[in-house]
């Protein structure tokens, strides 16, 4: 645990190796989908949540979540675990989080995104997690979900920011490579435009992604280690060219 700004920031350290940022905000916990195991075993792996997330502290009432305290909190924590420089691996939510931080700060050496539209118009993004908060408000089981796993005004918040970016932002100017995957049904990945679209806003930034056929959103959530070679096999590649 570190506490900064009087808030208790929750993370877990394993393997050797380079730093390997995995975020946990909202919905999944990596180790039940992702071999951590094997990064592990290439890697330190560090899962961090920041502030309005998982075990983390939540601000007091008329607190304000803002993206730049999420990465400073992350950033803190990966220091904390010895590290200045670090790689961060994200899916859907933390998929639009990992190139972002990579932005907001000057330590992120390669990003992973996974099951984001990270090209082209975010401005939609809100309104649609506006909604599905309102359903699971009206819900008392799947409230409760929610409020277990995350304090709603920091994804309001995170959703509110990322939709005042100008289209193309978390992949304009990135200040270092990324690797992006989705599966070919992913729904989240429809509604941000399509896959053609972010195929080729990748392909036009030169930046390296693959897609899985047969996997939606959540799909590819529980085939996430179909991905992982080709991650690994990409992060070989840049170790090759340094």
């Amino acid at each position: 645990m570190l506490t900064r700004d009087g808030l208790d920031l929750h993370y877990e350290v394993t393997g050797s190796g380079p730093a390997l940022l995995l975020p946990k905000f909202n919905y999944f916990r990596w180790d039940r989908y992702l071999d951590v195991g094997l990064l592990a075993g290439r890697f330190t792996v560090v899962v961090a949540s920041p502030r309005g997330f998982m075990t983390s502290s939540r601000l007091a009432a008329d607190g304000d979540y803002r993206v730049v305290d999420l990465a400073g909190d992350l950033a803190a924590v990966m220091e904390a675990a010895g590290f200045g420089r670090f790689s961060v691996f994200g899916y859907s939510f933390t998929g639009a989080f990992a190139p972002w931080l990579a932005h907001l700060t000057d330590r992120v050496d390669a990003v992973v995104s996974g099951g984001f539209p990270i090209v082209g118009d975010y401005s939609p993004q809100y309104a649609d997690i506006q909604a599905r908060i309102e359903a699971a408000r009206a819900d008392p089981a799947a409230w409760s979900e929610v409020t277990s796993r995350f304090d709603n005004r920091a994804a309001l918040g995170f959703y509110r920011e990322l939709s005042e970016l100008p289209p193309n932002f978390l992949v304009d100017s990135l200040p270092c490579p990324l690797f992006a995957f989705w599966g070919e049904d992913d729904e989240e990945i429809a509604f941000g435009g399509g896959v053609q679209l972010l195929a080729s806003g990748l392909d036009r930034r030169r930046l390296k992604h693959a897609s899985f056929p047969g996997h939606d959103h959540n799909g590819m959530l529980d085939h996430i280690n179909e991905a992982l070679p080709s991650v690994l096999a990409w992060f070989d590649e840049l170790h090759r060219v340094k």
